[in-house]
């Protein structure tokens, strides 16, 4: 995305906008900018939907966003504050979601795992009992080893 961009003015909503908003406006531009659909030269279309994506991609993570929100907010003081037009030159933090960052298990995530081990315990137990009552040896060689 180029320095310069505003995410918001990219995808041409307003700042408080909510998910829907976003969806509607990111399906909109895909379908323009998209380099299968578009007029413009591929190289350019190619760049402008990477622009749209990424903005969309920021826009709809909450975390990111808020980030994102704080460090215009950020711009925005300094560049009043010093009403220096060579400013608004800086580069803004890139932000993307990070391949591998793990995020913390929900409690309904933490319960499946709870019951999938209880249920392999309880699998192995039962059939160590059963094996137990039928007199069988615990200590059994498979044939093909032999």
């Amino acid at each position: 995305m180029t320095p310069s961009s505003n995410c918001y003015e990219l995808l041409g909503v307003s700042t408080s906008a909510n998910n829907a908003e976003l969806r509607k406006a990111f399906r909109q531009l895909s379908k323009q900018l998209h380099p299968d659909t578009t007029s413009l030269p591929s190289d350019e279309a190619t760049r402008q939907f990477q622009n749209v994506c990424e903005a969309y991609d920021l826009l709809s993570d909450p975390v990111l966003r808020a980030d994102y929100d704080l460090l215009i907010e950020k711009e925005n003081k300094l560049i009043s504050k010093n009403k220096d037009p060579y400013l608004k030159s800086i580069q803004p933090v890139q932000f993307s979601k990070s391949i591998g960052v793990r995020r913390p298990l929900s409690g309904g995530e933490l319960f499946s795992l709870l019951l999938l081990s209880t249920s392999i315990f309880l699998s192995l137990a039962l059939g160590v009992l059963i094996t137990f009552l039928r007199g069988g040896n615990l200590n059994f060689t498979p044939s093909w080893l032999m």
